[in-house]
């Protein structure tokens, strides 16, 4: 797969609930690599957040294959918080604005 918006969209597609989508792409692989303080937003964890936006649409999905899957969802990442921090921001949708 090619990103992770990828591999979510094409998770929610095959068909899995939206809140097993976020558990299986945020707290099952943290426990997997054993690093249980991430993938969660407990106190004491990292500020680590992605915000998406779920668009609504005609999109494909490949698998490792090659086989070509349709949708009618695809996840598109906003912004991303790192420790706290914006690290990305699609749109610029975070304040404060910067004039350069």
């Amino acid at each position: 797969m090619k990103d992770m918006n990828n591999v979510m969209s094409t998770f929610l597609t095959l068909g899995m609930p939206l809140p097993e989508v976020v558990k299986a792409s945020t707290w099952a692989p943290a426990q997997a690599i054993k690093r249980e303080e991430l993938g969660n937003l407990s106190e004491d964890s990292p500020a680590d957040v992605a915000v998406f936006n779920l668009r609504e649409g005609d999109f494909g999905f490949w698998d490792r294959k090659g086989k070509k899957l349709m949708g009618k969802q695809k996840f598109e990442c906003e912004m991303t918080i790192r420790d706290g921090k914006i690290v990305y921001d699609l749109n610029g949708i975070a304040d404060p604005i910067i004039i350069r």
